[in-house]
């Protein structure tokens, strides 16, 4: 995907290569400029007769058939952008869903030193398996099913579990079962010591997960619809050929140059985009970076792996200070709340010692 900055005035996108549709739109343009500087050329030389009547049919002719090709190109780039956003919607969905259940399941398991090593164990099988589940959704939205993407190492797990999982159809399906029996087994040997219906919040985050992975598979599985794809196309394609004539016979030679260039310029710029956007789970300029997202998916996994991650920070309580309640900036320097600031904090505490605490 490409990334960007657009500064204080943005004038710096404009030279902007890597994923503009400009160079094809200019590809366009040029040769419909070069044609209408032609035609008009021979028009001035009296080539062509022009009369009022038929400049106002061609101001019709041209009107009418630009309005129903605006609407059309609209219509299609709207939906590629809107195709576009859900897809990405959809995948963080799926990922603070599956997260947010990885999350719970570190969370339920035994404290108790006895049962550090079988705890480990659980926890190191589960975090590459939700590593794996979370490639395998990416490449079941992606065009290319076997597009790798960057997973924790299975190593120790199961090699004949992962031969079977290479050649099924199913992969997330697969391991999602994987990670609910894994679930299910650790609650009846100790390793996870929460009451039922409290695990059953990570089933349920789980199933939450997939289900926004399947409204994603929607944009992948199903194209923008053909009859709009083709009808877009063709009516650019004739509105390429009609420009050059109706503009050498309605304006002057330069000005029909510069408008032709423009319109078309813009017009199959427009084309485009829509085309880029349609399909959002390539690995084109302007898809979606799931490359990226499939890297801070592991990284937020190995960070729930650190010690410190799995249990509370301690905290030295000191009663007079920490009921100050006092403020400081997240880089760590010290904030001046200025005076009326104080009051409120003293009333605060002023009420705290009211009720005998």
């Amino acid at each position: 995907m490409r990334f960007y900055i657009s500064g204080k005035w943005g004038f710096t996108l404009i030279w902007g290569y890597y994923g503009s549709v400009l160079p094809l739109a200019i590809a366009m343009a040029i040769p419909n400029a070069v044609l209408t500087f032609t035609l008009s050329t021979l028009n001035e030389e009296n080539v062509y007769v022009q009369d009022a009547d038929t400049t106002n049919t061609v101001w019709g002719i041209l009107g009418v058939f630009s309005s129903c090709m605006f609407f059309v190109l609209n219509f299609r780039s709207r939906i590629a952008y809107n195709r576009w956003w859900e897809g990405g919607t959809l995948l963080q969905q799926t990922r603070g869903e599956w997260f947010n259940g990885y999350s719970s399941l570190i969370a339920f398991t035994n404290p108790s030193p006895d049962m550090a090593k079988k705890v480990e164990e659980f926890q190191h099988l589960l975090v590459r398996l939700m590593s794996m589940l979370y490639c395998c959704a990416l490449q079941q939205v992606s065009p290319d099913r076997d597009r790798p993407f960057e997973i924790l190492s299975p190593d120790g797990v199961d090699p004949d579990s992962l031969r079977m999982l290479a050649k099924t159809t199913d992969k997330v399906e697969v391991i999602l079962q994987w990670i609910q029996r894994l679930i299910t087994l650790s609650m009846q040997n100790g390793v996870i010591i929460v009451a039922p219906p409290v695990v059953t919040r990570a089933y349920q985050e789980l199933s939450r997960g997939i289900v926004n992975l399947q409204n994603a598979r929607k944009i992948a599985d199903f194209p923008f619809p053909f009859p709009f794809a083709q009808a877009s196309i063709v009516m650019l394609c004739l509105h390429w050929g009609a420009v050059p004539v109706l503009c050498s016979m309605l304006l002057s030679r330069m000005l029909a140059t510069i408008v032709s260039f423009v319109v078309i310029c813009f017009l199959w710029g427009q084309n485009f985009i829509a085309l880029q956007l349609e399909s959002p789970f390539g690995s084109e300029p302007n898809d979606l970076p799931m490359q990226q997202m499939q890297m801070d998916w592991n990284n937020s996994l190995r960070a729930l792996m650190n010690p410190h991650a799995q249990r509370p920070p301690r905290f030295n309580f000191d009663r007079e200070r920490h009921r100050q309640l006092s403020v400081m900036m997240s880089d760590g320097t010290l904030f001046d709340s200025g005076p009326q600031l104080v009051e409120p904090t003293r009333r605060s505490a002023v009420y705290v010692n009211s009720q005998g605490t």
